[in-house]
């Protein structure tokens, strides 16, 4: 598997998109409301490093996270050939489904899942290629 990006919580996506931009990163996709996360997401890259800015809703269950840890980094989202395969193995090693697979309209309708794991804390895997 791959690394396609790092979740990072904000509390302000706005303001967080204007500090990566003085950090050098692009636009690759512009804020948009996700409901299925209950959340409103963008995405930053710099040269092959791509950052996905996570502000949930007040009524998100990822608000809890960000009163708790502030603005930080929170889940790595891996691409996976087999996506079914890819849960079922990290079951198997221990990881627990935080979130089973839905689609995830703001990564083109890849259906992603999210485990938990007490080593690694939250991770995403997603489809390697958009339905």
């Amino acid at each position: 598997m791959q690394v396609h990006h790092i979740g990072y919580l904000v509390k302000h996506i706005r303001d967080a998109e204007e500090t990566l931009s003085l950090l050098g990163f692009v636009c690759e996709r512009e804020a948009e409301f996700d409901p299925i996360r209950n959340a409103t997401l963008s995405f930053w890259t710099c040269g092959s490093e791509r950052i996905e800015l996570v502000e949930p809703a007040d009524d998100s269950d990822l608000k809890p996270l960000l009163k708790r840890y502030k603005n930080s980094p929170y889940h790595i989202c891996f691409l996976a050939d087999d996506l079914e395969e890819a849960k079922a193995l990290y079951e198997s090693k221990g990881f627990v489904v935080f979130k089973d697979i839905e689609p995830a309209p703001c990564l083109d309708g890849r259906r992603v899942v999210f485990l938990m794991s007490p080593g690694a804390g939250i991770i995403e895997i997603a489809d390697k290629e958009p339905l």
